[in-house]
This record gives C-alpha cells, structure tokens and sequence, in this order.
C-alpha cells in the first residue's frame, strides 16, 4: 500500500471511525448526557438502540431523504425518547449531547503515527460530514490538527459527501490538482468511496472489520498501518 500512495500529492481523509474513534466518544457522550438528565436506561442496550436510530438518519441525508442536519439532531433524540418512555425536553438534551460528543477526540490505534508519516510526503485535509459544532473543537484540540492543511465540513458548506460541490469545494482549497494525484479514504462505502468514484479520484476504502462486501474502491485497507508500511 506504501508505494501505491507515492503518486498521491494530496490525500482527502474521512474523520469519523477512519482516525477518530467515534464509537467510543459516541457511547461516552450519550451515557453522559443520559445520566446528567436522570433518564434510565439498560447499559447492555442502549448504545445499540441509538446508534440504529442515528445510522438511519445519517444514510438518509447522504441519500437526500433528509435535507438538513438540524433535523437530524432533534429527530434522533425524539425517537430515542421514545423508545425509551421518557419525556425530557428535547432540544435541551440534543444540545447537551453535542457538546459531550465535542470533547471526546479519542483517535483510533495507530492513527497519530500513520498521519504524521503521512505529512511527510503529502499534504492532505479532513472532509467530514460531521456537524460544525461537534467536528471543529474535536479538531481543534487533537494532535492531529497541525498535520492537516484544510477540515472541510459539510454543515459549513451546505453540501455533503459523496455531492460533486464538496469535492468541487475541497479541490478549490487545494488549488485544483490533477485528480491522478488525489486520493480519498474513509470507512464509508457510501459517502467516501462512492463520492471518490464520481468524482474520478481513487479511493481507499478503510475496512477494518474486514467486511465481506462487493465494492469499486480502487484499494481496500484493513489496518491503518498498512499506509505506511
């Protein structure tokens, strides 16, 4: 894999569950949040639950059945409620989520030494489609951030992964590079990998549970290592 990224000037990252752990700061936020509005829960299931709810809602605005994030965040926490039987105000606790979500910045193994061997012959950004106010601080405060030329963020841009406008957007802040010389990766066969191949970039899909499923990428990556060994 090494020696297939040297003809890459530029390398496009996904953030969530590509460097970020973003299971792990996902289940800390919610356990938080949950527990700071005395809203009883089964420890066992809970994370389950929610993140059926959120991943739905998330592959629903990537397909354009759900036009904005906003509603994404209200929605979640109204179906939770739900499930749950319990009555709280919900843009209270949407709110609060959020800000728990912003300061858990956990990177996946390996992450910090993949990236900062990386920097050293390429120069690369963060195209997220993470909400503004989760995605900025947890940016701002990892190690990672100095070895990042530019973070795209959907929300800010009002297109998302895999749209024409946010690779249109990234490849301005890039000064327009031949796309044989730009590389996407991310976790996401959908919104990374899909949006790389209509985009006429290569791709590298990020498969760590090295998943049995029928894909275009033009490589498949099982281990974050693998980039610079």
């Amino acid at each position: 894999m090494k020696n297939n990224l040297k003809k890459y000037q530029w390398l496009i990252f996904d953030a969530d569950n590509t460097l970020f752990d973003y299971n792990q700061a996902e289940k800390k936020a919610l356990l938080h949040t949950l527990n700071d509005f005395e809203i009883p829960y089964d420890e066992k299931t809970i994370i389950g639950i929610y993140h059926t709810i959120n991943h739905k809602l998330w592959m629903d605005f990537e397909k354009g059945l759900v036009e904005f994030q906003e509603e994404i965040k209200y929605s979640r926490t109204e179906q939770l409620f739900r499930v749950l039987k319990v009555d709280r105000n919900i843009t209270h606790f949407a709110e609060d989520y959020l800000y728990n979500l912003s300061q858990n910045d956990q990177l996946l193994d390996n992450a910090y030494a993949v990236i900062e061997t990386l920097a050293k012959m390429h120069q690369m950004i963060i195209m997220t489609n993470g909400m503004t106010v989760v995605q900025k601080p947890r940016f701002s405060k990892s190690p990672l951030s100095k070895f990042f030329k530019h973070i795209v963020i959907s929300e800010e841009i009002k297109h998302a992964k895999p749209s024409k406008e946010i690779f249109d957007y990234a490849f301005r802040l890039m000064r327009n590079p031949d796309k044989n010389t730009v590389a996407i990766i991310g976790d996401n066969l959908g919104s990374d990998i899909q949006g790389g191949i209509n985009y006429e970039i290569d791709s590298i899909w990020y498969n760590p549970n090295k998943k049995k499923i029928q894909h275009n990428a033009t490589y498949e990556l099982h281990d974050l290592l693998d980039l610079i060994q």
